[in-house]
């Protein structure tokens, strides 16, 4: 009997010990997880992400169903999209939501939360295709498990209005955008970081909807309170800031558009390093303004760091490259290394119809780019040639009465009377006319 005793006081005394062993497990998670969330509040995502990374070494050996897996998968994931990270986050959340369903089935608000992730993903990859779906499902389970007014209703609303400026569809984004922001006035507060999340987003809206001065008011109200909550330098702060820059760049104050831009690339390449996503966008905000404000040399040299940037964010053989190669061939085209735009007016072409096909809209604009350029360098059969295939693409892609067809119209005008083609640059020309009549018409 008393060894029995002894034998079932050992086996007491083990199962206490490995209960020690868990709670200490789980407490470590926890302190590593609310360290790593702080870090990332404020930015320091290099430090959030070793964090994680630890984090999820321990939580790999977790049981099955231990929703720790799951959460850390998640933070890990939102963390590398933050750092532009995009093919390392997209396999976690892809994870992270199998995960999710096999503890708490479909409709759970973990899963609306890995759902939101993925479709910021989406959207930072301008592929509102896959975004759109994935808000739409996840604001559907929220509003099926929380109340009314619940903040992270207001979040998803926000989303999905983004997603919807973004696209054009501004009837549908805009009372998102109200009701999100009125709920976030409530709850959490008017001078939360969520209002100015909002106000970011309506002016957005505001802007490509053609509201100038409520644009700048919004974007005005978003920097001064993200200083207040997230602080200056923040990426939150310096998107708003940037916002607020390209209104003043709008209206030609350029100025003050360049102090602030000038202000976002500093907070970008502190937080993100010199080689971001981020910090390329910058440089190309810099890089238009500067050329708005006639300086070609700065603009040009803007452009090739970021296109420099690009490559190695995107790849070499990336179709986005072909916007600031173009940007950048239209600055030499118009300076005296006229001939340093030829190789970025190819390489744009190249890249777009090898992505987009050989009836691309987006090929049709770099061939217009070429010809004109062929023009001016009095190739003049070359530039026949290329602006021939240019109007094919341009007609069959947007109509025959795109203003963009009409541009070409004339050119290609100004092409064949260079070869003393008189009638058929007459033609040419009258029928680029008749397109713009009608356009003025309407």
């Amino acid at each position: 009997m008393a060894q029995r005793k002894f034998i079932l006081a050992a086996r007491i005394i083990a199962i206490f010990l490995v209960l020690l062993a868990l709670a200490a497990g789980q407490d470590s998670w926890k302190t590593t997880e609310e360290a790593a969330a702080r870090a990332g509040k404020k930015a320091h995502f290099d430090e959030a992400e070793k964090l994680l990374s630890s984090n999820l070494k321990s939580a790999e050996t977790f049981p099955s169903k231990d929703p720790r897996r799951p959460r850390t998968l998640l933070d890990l994931a939102e963390v590398y999209r933050a750092e532009g990270k995009y093919s390392e986050a997209l396999p976690l959340y892809e994870r992270t939501l199998r995960l999710y369903a096999g503890i708490y089935g479909l409709e759970a608000t973990e899963i609306a939360d890995t759902l939101d992730g993925e479709a910021e993903l989406y959207k930072s990859l301008n592929d509102f295709a896959h975004a759109e779906p994935l808000l739409l499902h996840a604001l559907k389970i929220r509003q099926k498990l929380l109340h009314s007014g619940d903040p992270d209703i207001a979040q998803a609303q926000n989303d999905l209005g983004e997603i919807y400026t973004a696209t054009g569809a501004f009837d549908k984004a805009e009372p998102l955008l109200a009701e999100s922001l009125a709920s976030r006035k409530r709850n959490p507060g008017p001078e939360s970081a969520e209002v100015a999340q909002s106000l970011e987003a309506l002016g957005t809206l505001y802007s490509k909807s053609g509201r100038a001065q409520q644009a700048e008011e919004s974007f005005r109200q978003a920097v001064s309170i993200f200083g207040k909550t997230v602080g200056g330098n923040h990426p939150d702060y310096a998107n708003a800031l940037e916002n607020l820059a390209l209104c003043y760049g709008a209206r030609r104050d350029f100025s003050d558009a360049e102090s602030l831009l000038q202000r976002v690339l500093e907070i970008r390449q502190t937080v993100f390093g010199p080689e971001h996503r981020d910090v390329a966008a910058s440089l190309e905000n810099l890089a238009a303004l500067k050329k708005s404000e006639r300086k070609p040399e700065e603009a040009a040299a803007l452009y090739e760091r970021a296109i420099s940037i690009w490559e190695k964010v995107l790849g070499p053989d990336s179709p986005d490259l072909a916007a600031d190669l173009n940007n950048l061939g239209a600055i030499y085209e118009f300076s005296k290394e006229m001939q340093r735009a030829e190789p970025l007016f190819l390489r744009a072409a190249a890249l777009d119809e090898k992505a987009l096909g050989p009836g691309s809209p987006e090929l049709g604009t770099d061939l217009n780019n070429l010809g004109l350029l062929y023009f001016f360098m009095k190739r003049y059969d070359e530039s026949q040639k290329v602006y021939q295939r240019a109007l094919g693409i341009r007609m069959k892609a947007l109509g025959d009465h795109d203003p963009a067809v009409a541009e070409t119209m004339n050119s290609y005008a100004n092409v064949l009377a260079a070869l003393h083609r008189d009638a058929e640059a007459r033609q040419m020309e009258s029928q680029a006319q008749a397109i713009l009549g009608g356009q003025k018409a309407k």
